[in-house]
């Protein structure tokens, strides 16, 4: 069968009428380091004015206590998205009395790994795992790794969209559209790290210990000299072993499959940990190549929501895919909220672009075509002599942005009719006249700084940025704090179970579903 090209798949779409009553739902989990006015990570617990990171649905702890996640409820527009989350910001701000958010993706300067401390979540059995799970991460990775940051952008057309081109969409059919969509973000994942890379730079406390390619920069740093996102690069945020597993999107049961195999295929370097440490407590989950679903570092995954004591992978083979979660963008250290709504509306239509572009399934050769065009774009993004695989040829870096960028112009005039202003924010994007990575190494070179102390200055001037900001009504994010501290007290009053039991039975609820 003849692949459609975009341009005749954006006809049959508009033809269907399918974006004038499309509905799309995003939302946004934002990540950030807090540190002290030195720029040193902060050795204080989670702010108790924000909650309980276990049970506030808006302000949670990533791998670390001082490693701050914002989480946004679902939005059907980019401007109340972006509002919302720069009000958690503002609400943010007004608990962390002297601290600061460092407003980029690769961490500030460490001292040592001591300096960290894992999240914690109460006793709770939920709590506990959570901990559990933050401690084997540390194990296999080193904890300096784990604080790395970034945006993770979820998104999701409404069902009623799909009416337009489908009679009766399925939840098979949903799924499958979504798959398309993922494999097509694999594809053209270079105009991600092209447009949001920003970490071309890392302070050389990063990779204490590690084994690494970069280059010195200055007396402290290490980089690429055409890097545009080393968080998302070998040394980043990332698993070697995890290649082992041949992962693919072409069926969600081979999907499932799959990451089943990873957390019940043991790893002998991480089976030698232990399971236990000296006191007899968990400090992993398993031993496997992924501890859990989450383990899986990916730019881009199927997501379905569920309860937190149930196996996502169960939830996607029960339920089907719900919405994709996109993982590659950095932070972007000129905004205030690490991403703006000109950014938003980009991501929208580089997602819509994935979802309805023809998306045959990925061959062996073209997935080793997408991860060698990755490795070029994190480490030579920005040189001009960057050449990538394309349809089983190579081409210049240049050439396919020209392809892809008159690709996205059509569709923003046709989303244009679904919600104004996507033709203007792709302007500004594709219209800069150099990439975020550029911008940082030539700002840092213009001042003579380095990174950390480029990084704390522009960090503290977006902190003051909130400080100026008008008065808000921030009693939503103090109700939602205040009753996740009671929600906590009751799970906590309630558990009975032993850890060690507990994390026996979660991990017997991923053999439940056949």
């Amino acid at each position: 069968m003849t692949s459609l090209t975009f341009k005749d798949s954006l006809k049959g779409y508009q033809d269907s009428d399918f974006f004038k009553t499309l509905e799309i739902n995003r939302g946004i989990e934002r990540e950030s380091l807090r540190v002290n006015q030195q720029g040193q990570i902060s050795q204080s617990a989670h702010p108790k004015d924000l909650g309980s990171p276990l049970t506030n649905p808006d302000i949670t702890t990533d791998f670390a206590e001082a490693l701050v996640e914002l989480v946004t409820p679902t939005f059907s527009s980019a401007e109340g998205l972006f509002n919302h989350l720069s009000d958690l910001h503002h609400f943010l701000y007004s608990t962390m009395g002297d601290e600061i958010l460092w407003n980029f993706s690769m961490p500030c300067a460490f001292n040592s790994p001591e300096e960290i401390r894992i999240a914690e979540y109460g006793s709770s059995n939920s709590g506990m795992l959570k901990h559990v799970y933050r401690k084997g991460l540390s194990l296999r990775y080193g904890s300096i790794m784990q604080c790395v940051s970034g945006i993770h952008f979820n998104f999701s057309v409404s069902k009623n969209s799909w009416l337009a081109i489908e009679s009766n969409p399925t939840q098979e059919f949903i799924s499958e559209k979504y798959l398309g969509l993922i494999r097509n973000v694999k594809r053209n994942s270079w105009f991600l790290l092209d447009q949001f890379g920003a970490s071309p730079i890392a302070h050389e406390s990063y990779l204490l210990n590690r084994e690494h390619h970069l280059k010195k920069y200055g007396q402290n740093d290490l980089f690429l000299p055409a890097a545009t996102s080393l968080r998302m690069s070998e040394v980043g945020y990332q698993s070697s072993i995890q290649e082992t597993l041949g992962i693919n999107y072409n069926n969600l049961k081979e999907f499932i499959n799959s990451i089943i195999q990873g957390i019940n295929t043991t790893h002998p370097p991480f089976k030698e940990l232990g399971l236990l440490d000296d006191a007899g407590v968990p400090q992993q989950i398993s031993g496997g190549i992924l501890q859990i679903e989450n383990e899986l570092y990916d730019i881009v995954r199927p997501k379905r929501a569920g309860a937190s004591t149930s196996r996502p992978s169960n939830l996607l083979r029960r339920e089907g895919i719900e919405y994709v979660e996109l993982r590659g963008v950095d932070v972007n250290p000129y905004i205030p909220e690490g991403i703006s709504i000109d950014n938003i509306k980009m991501l929208d239509l580089f997602l819509m672009h994935s979802l309805i572009s023809d998306s045959p399934y990925i061959s062996d050769e073209e997935g080793n075509q997408i991860r060698l065009n990755h490795v070029q774009m994190v480490e030579h993004g920005r040189s001009d002599s960057t050449q990538l695989k394309h349809a089983g040829s190579s081409s210049s870096l240049e050439d396919l942005r020209k392809d892809f960028h008159a690709e996205l112009i059509l569709l923003a005039a046709a989303m244009d009719e679904y919600s104004n202003g996507y033709s203007e924010s792709l302007a500004k994007g594709l219209g800069r006249d150099k990439t975020l990575s550029q911008k940082i190494m030539d700002e840092m070179k213009i001042n003579n700084m380095s990174f950390q102390e480029y990084g704390l200055d522009q960090s503290k001037k977006i902190a003051s940025s909130f400080s100026k900001n008008e008065e808000k009504d921030m009693s939503r994010f103090i109700e939602a704090s205040q009753q996740s501290l009671k929600e906590l007290k009751l799970l906590e009053e309630s558990t009975s179970m032993d850890i060690n039991k507990y994390v026996e039975l979660y991990n017997s609820k991923l053999k439940e579903e056949k």
